[in-house]
C-alpha cells in the first residue's frame, strides 16, 4: 500500500486506510489527520478528532500532507503547523452554555492574532463544531450567538465580504467547541451561488449578525488547484426548502453543489462540472435512522468515485435534515 508519496505536492488531501494511522502520524510530511468519533479532541501532534461519529467511511482517515516538513508549535490555545506557504491550526475550548458568544470571539481573536504573527493573513477554509447548535440560550439559538461572536472578532472593514473563507458550522453532542483551519499568504477565489443569497447578506431573522463565510473557495497551491465547498443545505434564496422531506432536501443540496462546482470552473478553469467530480463529500445527517435512504440516494447522484463520509451531527436550522460539504484536489 502506498501510504506516503516520496514528493507530495505543496498541499495534498487524501483518504487513507485507518491501519496506516501510526505511519501517517510519524511522517514528516503530515500536516493534519482528521478523524471522527464520539468526542471532539485536539492534540499537540497532527491528529484532530471531530465529535461527529461516522455512519459511513469510518475505515479511513482524512490526511493532509505537504511537500515540506511543517514547523509546529503552540500559540495561546492553538496547536499549529506551518510551512513557507500555509498555516494549519486547531483549537478546542470548553463550551460555556451561557457564553458561546464570548468563547467564539476568543477563539477567532486568537486565530486572527496567529495569522498576523506569521503573516498568513488570508483565511482559506475553516471548520466550526459546537455542542447543541440550535439550543436556545439568552433568547438566541447557540448558532446565532456563535455568528455574533465570530463577527465581533473578524475584520469587518469595508469590503470584508470579498475576503471570506469557505466554512462549515455543525453541531456536536459533546462539551467543547472545536475549530480548525487553513490560511495562506495569498487569497483564493471566492465563489458564490446565484441560486442563494450570499450568507453575509442574510436578513436579520437568522441572526443579529450574518454568517461570515463564502459558499466556496478555489485556492492555487503551487502547481495544483483545490476547491473547498462550504457546508451546503437545502436553501434557495435564504429560505429552507422541502421541510420534512429527506430525499428532496438531499437533491436540493446536491443541486446547489453542482452550481458551485460549475461556477468555480467558470472562474478558475478547473475542468470539473458537478458534485460527481469532487474528490470527497461529507454529509452531516441529523437522524441516524435516515442513513440507508440518504446513502443510497447520494451514491446514485455522485457515483462510486467520490469518497463519501456520512456523519452523525446537528444542523444549524431545526428544519434542515442534512448538510453537505465537499472538496476537490487537482491531480497531474
Amino acid at each position: 500500500m502506498n501510504i506516503i508519496s516520496s514528493k507530495p505536492p505543496l498541499l495534498d488531501i487524501s483518504y487513507q486506510q485507518r491501519d496506516a494511522l501510526d505511519d501517517l502520524l510519524g511522517s514528516p510530511n503530515t500536516l493534519a489527520i482528521v478523524d471522527y468519533g464520539d468526542h471532539s479532541l485536539t492534540t499537540p501532534d497532527s491528529r484532530i478528532v471531530v465529535g461527529t461519529p461516522a455512519l459511513a467511511g469510518s475505515e479511513r482517515v482524512e490526511v493532509w500532507q505537504t511537500a515540506d516538513t511543517p514547523e509546529h508549535g503552540t500559540f495561546e490555545s492553538i496547536h499549529y503547523r506551518k510551512t513557507a506557504d500555509l498555516l494549519f491550526g486547531q483549537i478546542s475550548l470548553p463550551s460555556d452554555d451561557e457564553n458561546i458568544e464570548i468563547t467564539t470571539r476568543a477563539i477567532y481573536q486568537q486565530i486572527n492574532q496567529l495569522q498576523q504573527e506569521f503573516s498568513f493573513t488570508h483565511m482559506i477554509r475553516i471548520w466550526n463544531y459546537m455542542p447543541w447548535i440550535t439550543r436556545e440560550e439568552n433568547n438566541m439559538e447557540r448558532y446565532q450567538s456563535f455568528c455574533v461572536g465570530r463577527h465581533q472578532a473578524i475584520d469587518t472593514s469595508r469590503g470584508f465580504q470579498q475576503h471570506l473563507p469557505a466554512a462549515t458550522a455543525i453541531g456536536t453532542h459533546d462539551d467543547h467547541i472545536l475549530v480548525y483551519f487553513i490560511a495562506a499568504r495569498e487569497d483564493g477565489i471566492q465563489i458564490e451561488n446565484p441560486r442563494q443569497v450570499s450568507a453575509f447578506d442574510y436578513p436579520a431573522q437568522y441572526a443579529p449578525k450574518s454568517p461570515a463565510f463564502s459558499r466556496a473557495m478555489v485556492k492555487q497551491w503551487g502547481a495544483h488547484k483545490h476547491l473547498y465547498i462550504s457546508g451546503t443545505a437545502s436553501i434557495l434564496g435564504h429560505e429552507t426548502r422541502h421541510k420534512g422531506k429527506l430525499i428532496e432536501q438531499l437533491d436540493e443540496c446536491l443541486n446547489n453543489i453542482d452550481i458551485l462546482v460549475s461556477e468555480a470552473d467558470k472562474q478558475a478553469e478547473l475542468g470539473i462540472r458537478a458534485a460527481s467530480d469532487l474528490t470527497g463529500i461529507k454529509l452531516y445527517l441529523r437522524q441516524q435512522g435516515d442513513f440507508d435512504a440518504v446513502n443510497d440516494h447520494l451514491r446514485k447522484r455522485v457515483g462510486d468515485k467520490v469518497h463519501v463520509m456520512v456523519l452523525d451531527a446537528d444542523i444549524c436550522r431545526n428544519d434542515l435534515l442534512l448538510e453537505i460539504e465537499g472538496f476537490w484536489v487537482e491531480t497531474v
